[in-house]
């Protein structure tokens, strides 16, 4: 039913999905960039169309809206939320059988997207970013909380409180939390672009203005994760910055930049909400993505047929 070369391809629908080389159709389940490239024609909601749109440019589009069913090639195709970014989706491919393909997911309410679904099937091609037990994520609730002290802890002392979160998707999570918490922010550039898409698509944010130089005393900054310390620095003075990623939960956090706090806060799926996922879906095969091989492992354990599909493996199923 797919063929798997790197990428996925459904032969029956002559559909690839979430390809990152330059395909004649492929589904792309959310703008991330790695998960599509500019393909000739694109498969997916009308959200990520937009926002495909801002970072790829334009190419041909067959939108789909959640739940309304698409016909390809005697297949019938449906999109379905993932709850991971604005728009993210996953599909659900019957012919034969039913094909389920997540993407990137997140059970439960998120901040900007609508929460995943799940649906059940025969085969379920998943991914799994954070598919090791070390990664079970604390409540949503303290994490904010977390925040919300970060920030008024560094306001007290002086600093300007600045909040790290990628371009796509974080940052605008992380400006709807600082709003929604009372604060006004300060956005730079790339957040801001894509925040004013968001804004178009229906997402409401508190106040925010884009960072101009100035200003910037007694509000939260929100700033992408490849900020230079220096350049936030000459930017704004003394400040303190905290990074949200769900890679929070590992002791090595290199990544981390420098920051003076990281904390759990993800739009994917944890570990348990990875097992959650398999054991509502209930299909008969399993292939996993995107995240570590032992995922598959464990669920061997539990009973399902699984098995992870590595990079650049030329297979049929």
């Amino acid at each position: 039913m797919i063929e798997y070369d790197g990428a996925i391809y459904v032969p029956g629908a002559d559909l690839w999905l979430d390809a990152r080389r330059v395909k004649d159709f492929s589904f792309v389940s959310h703008a991330h960039t790695d998960h599509s490239a500019r393909h000739r024609r694109v498969l997916a909601t009308p959200q990520t169309l937009a926002l495909l749109e801002h970072r790829r440019g334009k190419t041909e589009t067959v939108p789909a809206r959640y739940g309304q069913p698409v016909t390809l090639n005697n297949h019938q195709v449906t999109l379905f939320p993932a709850g991971h970014i604005l728009g993210s989706a996953q599909i659900l491919i019957e012919g034969e059988q039913r094909l389920v393909y997540t993407g990137d997911f997140k059970l439960g309410a998120g901040f900007c997207a609508q929460p995943a679904q799940v649906k059940p099937c025969d085969t379920l091609v998943m991914e799994c970013t954070f598919g090791l037990p070390q990664y079970v994520f604390p409540p949503k609730e303290q994490t904010m909380e977390r925040l919300v002290n970060f920030i008024q802890k560094s306001l007290l002392e002086g600093r300007i409180p600045v909040v790290l979160g990628y371009t796509l998707g974080k940052g605008q999570e992380a400006l709807k939390i600082v709003g929604d918490a009372g604060y006004e922010a300060i956005v730079y550039e790339s957040i801001y672009q894509i925040a004013k898409i968001y804004e178009k698509l229906g997402v409401t944010f508190g106040r925010y203005e884009k960072y101009s130089g100035h200003g910037v005393e007694g509000k939260v900054v929100v700033a992408p994760t490849n900020m230079r310390r220096d350049q936030l620095r000459t930017d704004l003075g003394r400040f303190s910055t905290v990074y949200l990623t769900g890679w929070a939960m590992d002791s090595d956090r290199k990544f981390a930049r420098g920051a003076n706090l990281v904390l759990p806060m993800s739009d994917h799926a944890d570990f348990n909400e990875l097992v959650e996922y398999v054991q509502q879906a209930n299909p008969r095969k399993i292939y996993t993505v995107h995240g570590f091989p032992q995922f598959a492992a464990h669920l061997k354990d539990l009973g399902f047929d699984a098995e992870h599909l590595p990079q650049g493996q030329l297979s049929l199923f």
